[in-house]
Order: structure tokens, then sequence, then C-alpha cells
């Protein structure tokens, strides 16, 4: 067509002879004004007593005006700055080309309607009174900022106003910016009367800087052929792109295919195919595409099959790559016509055809079952492949992926296993990353059977990479406090050379079962464990100790310590931390149970390895002094053995860990933990800060950590004078990464509560979750979609199985009644998602990497008393000491006091150890005196 086009442009068509209504109504408001590009008659004699008024200025008053209207604008006075421009303008009188420009420039840059409003008014004036003291670079801004704001309307009216004008800006300044304002607003039509007007003036006035380009004449073409649907205006386009000598492109081809397909010329295909290989364009892939686009919207559903089969022999089965656009038009297509047998017939047909070396996510069946999962037609895209099995086809991988990756993401734990059998029944193969998918959405459904047997096929399938899984589903089960599922889980998979089990794995079961008071179950997993040669450790035995304490059951931590006395003589530990922790579990039990000759044992052995046992580890103590009333009545020569022992046990409690320094009666409380200061009401140790607060906030091997019901979370930072903390859970995602998040709750008891800054954010939430119950509102979709869109924005997003930028239907901004007073639960497994955050503070709103993720939570300051703030001016720090949790003043000496600590050194006393041996004394009197009355 390109060779037989004629040699001149089709007939003009003129713009509207009616200027004024060219005009958007948007800027009525300027009217009556000197900007009106009519006057109008009820403002004339208005307008006409201005102009007399304005003959009457100096020039002077001129000088004054313009000096004004730069000074407006170097201080972004915009107002003043417009006040003085129609001030200086009322009878045609300009600013010098400088100032007119910088105006109209800052009035563009603002971006608001009032002042584009004034930039258009300004621009469309200058241009009629005098066009010389308009850049074309402000004119660029102005259209720049219509193109931003999306207001095609006034663009085309400034584009007619300097035609009309002659005024001619070069097309390469203003043409992609009107282009692509008529493509975001629809406006292509309009956008062809400016391209033949523009054209005709290039033509006619011979002015090679007004030509439109490829791009221009491609939007026109793409108005013929899409919206108009016209075969004579797209011919008439093609022959003016012959005379600008303008040369096609794929694109170009593509909208005329399209157009011929839709109105069933094959003749002028046939001829558009042969003029694409003259032009040299081996690349059909645009022309395939649109070719399809046109036969589906003219129902030619035979057409569309004969295309796809066509490109796909021409591309030898592997070049041809279809666009998403074209796969979804095809499954519209096909099923409005009835036509889903047709649908699984060609998809049979095309895998005959692809190249075995094709990577999955690029086959033709792969492409269709994905616009069906798209388009919301996850049940039709089953039907296509029961369709495909009923006619015993083939079915490639590509066309199970896409169902079992919508099932994994809405929860349909079960029919994806059952597909992942059939996958594997077919003799095909998944991957590990596809199993690890699916095995972490059936954990988080809590459907464990699913998951298990996921697993199992996996290990069948014999894929070497399990720890991801295996990690997951043993995360999971911890979670869930399911032990005994761990337990048969572990024992399936401990012979498994490719995965692999270690201590910690036992511990955890063992600790879970302990937890749960199921100590049987407990105990028989570790005899399993040490029967498969797995040495336990320190931690194993701090379980199982605890769990014995709990459970009252005395001997059998008797019997451990006979165990763990065996394998640390000789000082061969064997893997175990005989530490201080260690020494205060045995310590604390031994001497409940009534077993002191195994007492006085830990206390040697401590002693022996230089474990330095405190007053708080030398429980014997503790005990019977502080509290002997609390205890049964003893046997008389249990009794007896106290009191000889206590001497004993008084001497090692009170050994001093260095030359010249005793020990205090209470360790010390530090004012931080870590890099964060710790004021009351939070406290760094045992009795320190208020017993309140001393349950939730601890400092653990200097990280200052918040416990809830949930788990424990490092605590970020502290504002004393807001009374807030920001707290950190570790499994959170945040815009740099994302993984699967376990659950968060926060007590109603507790003294803490949410902040009204937490935006709490759902993530990868399946389309059944409860969250989208359009009966409930929980989610926030005013300003909750900016934050969706933020956050899938980010790479991290990948962590949790979303492409980057994927829709944000399964985001949620979590705005539950939940939230409101101190008691609030976040349950992701019944909220059917994969992952949360949590967002307490906007850095900058537009890049999520700069948001600022945690939990802000509010604390009650209300504890803090006077007699608190006396100790700390002396000095001291606030805590508590007794049963009965009462306040006490701990000194820097180690000397608590019920006041404050002015009178006490900044070092160690060293008068303690004699007080100590009183109290021990008096101590062992009162129990003697005790056991005779009872």
């Amino acid at each position: 067509m390109w060779r037989k086009a004629v040699c001149s442009i089709p007939p003009y068509r003129p713009f509207s002879s009616s200027a004024a209504t060219d005009i958007p109504t948007l800027y009525s408001f300027l009217q009556p004004s000197i900007f009106a590009l009519k006057p109008n008659k009820q403002s004339k004699q208005p307008q006409d007593s201005t102009n007399s008024q304005t003959k009457t200025l100096t020039e002077e008053q001129k000088t004054t005006l313009q000096t004004t209207l730069e000074k407006s604008l170097l201080t972004h006075n915009t107002d003043e700055a417009w006040k003085s421009f129609k001030s200086l303008t009322i009878c045609c009188t300009f600013p010098n080309k400088s100032l007119t420009n910088s105006l109209i420039t800052h009035l563009s840059s603002l971006q608001d309607t009032q002042n584009l409003k004034r930039a258009f008014a300004s621009v469309i004036f200058v241009i009629e009174k005098d066009p010389k003291l308009l850049s074309f670079e402000t004119v660029t801004t102005l259209l720049s900022s219509m193109n931003f704001a999306n207001t095609a309307a006034p663009a085309f009216a400034l584009i007619k106003c300097m035609f009309k004008n002659r005024y001619f800006v070069p097309f390469g300044l203003w043409g992609n910016m009107l282009v692509d304002v008529s493509r975001k607003s629809g406006s292509l039509v309009a956008f062809l009367r400016v391209f033949e007007e523009c054209c005709r003036i290039a033509i006619d006035e011979k002015l090679n800087y007004m030509k439109p380009d490829l791009a221009a004449c491609n939007a026109a073409l793409e108005c013929c052929c899409c919206e108009l649907e016209s075969v004579s205006d797209a011919e008439k386009v093609v022959a003016t792109m012959s005379v600008l000598g303008v040369r096609p492109d794929e694109s170009s081809f593509g909208f005329l295919s399209y157009l011929f397909a839709l109105k069933g010329l094959e003749k002028k295909i046939d001829e558009l195919e042969k003029l694409m290989v003259e032009f040299g364009f081996s690349n059909k892939r645009v022309f395939f595409n649109s070719l399809i686009g046109g036969y589906v919207k003219s129902g030619k559903i035979d057409s569309v099959s004969t295309t796809v089969l066509r490109s796909l022999r021409e591309g030898n089965g592997k070049e041809w790559i279809f666009s998403d656009e074209t796969h979804c038009e095809v499954v519209k297509g096909y099923l409005q016509n009835g036509a889903m047998k047709s649908l699984a017939s060609l998809i049979i047909e095309a895998q005959k055809l692809e190249s075995p070396m094709l990577e999955v996510d690029k086959s033709f069946g792969y492409g269709i079952i994905s616009a069906c999962i798209n388009l919301g037609l996850a049940d039709k895209a089953h039907s296509i492949l029961d369709e495909m099995n009923a006619q015993s086809g083939s079915v490639g991988l590509g066309v199970y992926v896409p169902i079992l990756k919508a099932y994994s993401k809405e929860h349909r734990t079960a029919e994806a296993t059952q597909l992942v059998v059939d996958i594997g029944n077919s003799g095909l193969q998944l991957d590990a990353g596809m199993y690890d998918m699916l095995i972490e959405a059936s954990m988080t459904s809590q459907d464990f059977q699913s998951a298990f047997t996921l697993f199992r096929d996996m290990r069948d399938a014999r894929i070497l990479d399990l720890k991801g899984s295996y990690l997951t589903i043993m995360t999971g089960l911890m979670e869930n406090q399911r032990p005994e599922l761990m337990a048969a889980f572990l024992d399936e998979v401990v012979e498994d050379p490719r995965i692999e089990v270690k201590t910690h794995d036992w511990n955890s079961i063992i600790h879970a079962f302990c937890k749960a008071g199921r100590l049987e179950d407990a105990r028989r997993t570790f005899r399993r464990m040490t029967f498969l040669q797995f040495e336990p450790n320190d931690q194993t035995y701090l379980s199982l100790i605890n769990g014995y304490v709990t459970a009252e059951k005395y001997f059998s931590v008797l019997m451990l310590w006979n165990e763990i006395k065996r394998k640390i003589s000789g000082g061969k530990e064997k893997g175990i931390n005989f530490d201080h922790n260690l020494v205060d579990a045995f310590l604390y039990a031994l001497v409940k149970g009534g077993f002191f000759d195994a007492v006085m044992q830990v206390v040697e052995k401590s002693q022996e390895m230089k474990i330095f046992v405190d007053k708080w580890s030398c429980t014997c103590n503790l005990f019977f002094i502080q509290n002997p009333l609390s205890m049964s009545p003893l046997p008389a020569a249990i009794f007896i053995s106290i009191l000889f022992l206590l001497p004993q046990l008084h001497k090692v409690c009170a050994a001093s860990p260095a030359a010249g320094r005793t020990i205090p009666t209470r360790g010390t409380c530090n004012s931080t933990c870590g890099a964060i200061p710790v004021m009351f009401p939070f406290g760094t140790g045992f009795g320190c800060g208020h017993p309140y607060f001393a349950r939730y906030v601890k400092c653990n091997a200097g990280t200052l950590q918040f416990s809830t019901g949930t788990g424990i979370y490092p605590v970020s930072s502290i504002d004393y004078p807001t009374s807030t903390i920001v707290v950190a859970d570790p499994f959170m995602s945040t815009c740099s990464s994302m993984q699967n998040s376990g659950s968060f709750s926060l007590d109603r008891t507790s003294p803490f509560t949410l902040t009204g800054s937490n935006i709490f954010v759902l993530l990868g939430c399946s389309t059944t979750s409860p969250v989208f119950d359009p009966s409930e509102d929980l989610c926030d979709t005013g300003s909750g979609s900016r934050v969706c869109s933020g956050l899938y924005s980010c790479k991290g997003v990948t962590g949790i199985g979303l492409p980057q930028n994927a829709p944000t239907s399964t985001c949620c901004v979590y705005d539950s009644l939940m939230g409101i007073g101190s008691g609030y639960s976040l349950d992701l497994p019944k909220l059917q998602c994969s992952s949360y955050t949590s967002i307490y503070e906007f850095g900058d709103e537009g890049d999520p990497m700069k948001w600022k993720f945690g939990i802000s939570l509010q604390y009650n300051d209300s504890y803090y008393t006077p007699a608190c703030k006396d100790c700390e001016t002396s000095g001291g720090l606030c805590g508590f000491s007794g049963l009965d949790e009462s306040f006490s003043c701990i000194c820097r000496d180690g000397v608590n006091t019920t006041t404050n600590c002015f009178g006490h050194g900044y070092t160690w006393s060293g008068a303690w150890e004699p007080k100590i041996q009183t109290k021990t004394s008096i101590g062992v009197f009162l129990l003697w005196w005790i056991y005779l009355l009872v």
C-alpha cells in the first residue's frame, strides 16, 4: 500500500470555526477578563472602563508592577505575581520576555488546577497578542504539565490556537506529549484531527520541522484501525506517511492487520504480509498477535486457530510468543462462543508444534490457562484441562502450572495436592520451587496432610533440594503446637541423606512436648534421639528439667543429673554446655525434690568447672531462707540435712567471682541494654523496673526483648517522652525482604496498647480470605490501596511468591475493630494470608524503602511514683523485691533500700558478707523453731 500511496494528502478537514467553543468551559472562570478569546457582551462596559483606567498608568507605575512581579516570582508569591501580571496586561502591556516566560513556567510547575488554568490562559493570550514574547520551552513545559494532569481538552485547544495564529512550534517538542495524553484519556480521534492539520501545514508551508514522526503516524493509524475501524481513513494515513517519507514499523503493519482481519479482507492481509517482507521485517510477532485480535473480535474462531498454529509452525515451535493480551482475547473469544472443546483441541495441537526445549511459561497452553486465571476463571481453566484429558491429548506441564499457582494462592491445597498426584502419574516433573510454594500454602492453611503428601511426592521424584520444604513443615508444626506430627515427620525423613537433621530439630519436639505436659512423649522422643546417635545438648536437658519440675517429677531430674554427671566427668562434655543456666535449673529442681546430696554434687561440679553460682542461682538459699513457710513439712532427716548444708551452701553462694569483690543482696540493674537506654518502668533483670512490666520486657544477652503470647520480639527503640516503644517482628515483611510471617497478638491485660500510627498490612491473602468479606469492611480501600501498591512495587515481594508490581487484590490494609483497646490478635492462618507487615511511620510516602516497619506500642506511664523519682535522684534505679513485689530502690553498691540511695557509695560494699552470715544464722534459728512447732 505504501507503494501505491498517492502523492497528495486526503481532503483537508478544517477545525471548527468557533474558536471560543474550542476552549473548555473549565477555564470560564477567567471570563470576563483580558484572557477571554472573544469579549463577552455583558462584560464589555466594565472592560472598557478598565481599559480607560490602564491608559492612566505611568511609566513609573509600570516599572513598579514589573519589579513587584519579579520579586513575587523570586519569593514564590504566586497570587501577587498573577495580580501584577494582570495589572500590566490590562491594556496589552506585557512584561519583558524573560518575566513573561518565567511567570508561565512557574504557574505550570505548581501542578494544581487553579494555576494550570492561569498558565493556559496566559499562553493563549500571549499567542494572540504578541507570540514573539513566548519561547518554545515555555509551551513545552505547559504541555508537559497538562500531560501529567491528564487534561487532554486544554492541550488540544492550545495546539489549535497555535495553528490558528500561525505560531508553529516544532512537532518534535510537543508531538509525543500530545500522543501520550491522547492515549491516556482515550482521545485518539481528537488527535487524528490535529495530526491531519499538522501534516497539511508541514506540506503546504514546506515546514519540515512540523512533520509528524513515526510515533504520531502510528497513533493516527491506531485511531483509524482500532477506534474508527475505517479502512478508508487508514489508507489516507498510509498515503500521508508515504508523502511525508515516514517509514512504517511492525506496529504500523500490526494496526492494519487487525483492521483487515476484523473486516475479513484476506487479500489485503496477503498484500500486507508481502509488503512486510519487502520492508525487511522478518519478526511477525506483532503482525500475528494483531491478526488474532481482529479475528477474535469478528468471531472467526476457525481463523484464530489457523493463525495460532501457522505462527507456531513458522517459528519452529519456539520463536512466536503471544502477548498476555492476546491470550486473554483468545480465551474470551472461545468462551463467549461456547467453544471450550475447540480451545482444548487448539492447545493440544499447539503442544505438538512446540519444541520440547521450550520453557514452560512460554508455551501457548501456559498462556491460555494463565489468562483464565487472570480473568478470574480458575474453574474454567480446570475444565479446559479435563477436556484435554477427555480428548486423550498430551497435557503439557505448562497447562498444569498456572492452575497449581492459582490453587496455592487461594489456599485450595487439597485440590492442588490431587493435581500434583495427577502430574506425577502422567510422567511429568515439577521443580523444587513449585513444591516449596505448594507446601508453604498447605502449612499456612493448616492442611498438614497435604503438606506431608507433597513432601513424600517430592522425595519420590528424587528432587535434591528438600531443605526449604523441610524447614517450612517443621516451623509450621512448631507454630501450631503439633509436636506429635513433628515427631512422626522427623522419624520418617531422618535417614534421608538429602535432609540434614540436627540436634536442635529433636530439641524443638522435646520442648513442645514438655510445654504441653506430655512428658512420656518427650521421654520417648529423647530415647529415639539417642538411639539414632544424636547427642543431647544443654537445651535438651533444660527442656526436660523444666517439664519434670512442672509435673513435680523430681526423681526424673535426679536421673538426668546422674546421666550428665557421667558425661562431663573427666572434662569430656560431649557437646553439653554445662553453664550457669543448667546449674541453676538442676539446683532449683533437686532442692525442691529434697535430693541434697545431688545438690552438693552440682555445686561441687560447678566449682570444679569454675562456673560461678551467685545467690539467685543458689536456689536452696532462696527457697528455704526467704520463703520457709511455703514448703510442706519435711521429715526430720531431711530437715537436719538442710541445717548441716546451709553453712556450706552460704559459703558457695557468697563466693566471690573476683578477688576483693563480694556479691550484693540482689543482682544489679543496668541503665542500658545493648544500645537502648532502659529507664523505669522497664528493667534489665529480675527485680528491676516495675514488676508489671518485667513480665513483658526483659534484657537477654544485650538485647531488649518484648514478650507476647505469639513470640518474643526485639525492641527497636523506646521514646520515653511519648511513652512509646517500637518492637520488630523478625518474621514480619518489609520492602526489602518479604517472607511468610507468624501471627501477632497483644495481651488484653498488658500495660501496652497499639498506637494510632500503626498500619497493619496483610500480604499474599487468598481470594476467599474473610478480610475481603464485603459485609465486614475490614480492608481500607481508600489510602490503603496506595500502601498496597507501594509494597507490591518492592523487589522483596518475590519472597512470598508474587511478581513485582503484582495486582493488589491479595493485599489488605487491615482495619479490624479488634485493634481497638489493649487487646489485639492477628491470626494469619485464620485470615488466610501469607505474611503481614506493620508501618508506623512514612519517611517518604512515595518510596516504600524509606517507610519505617515495626509495631509501635503505647505503655502506661502512671506507675512512676514520687518514691521512684526520689530513688532516681539519689542515683539509684527503681525495682521491686519480696513476695509482695514491693518497691525497692537498687543502689549502685548492690544494696536495696525502701527509700533512696543517699549515703550509699558507688562501689561494692565490703561489709556485706557478715550481714549475710547473720541473716543465715537467724534463718536457721527460725527454721528450727518452726519445725518444732510443726
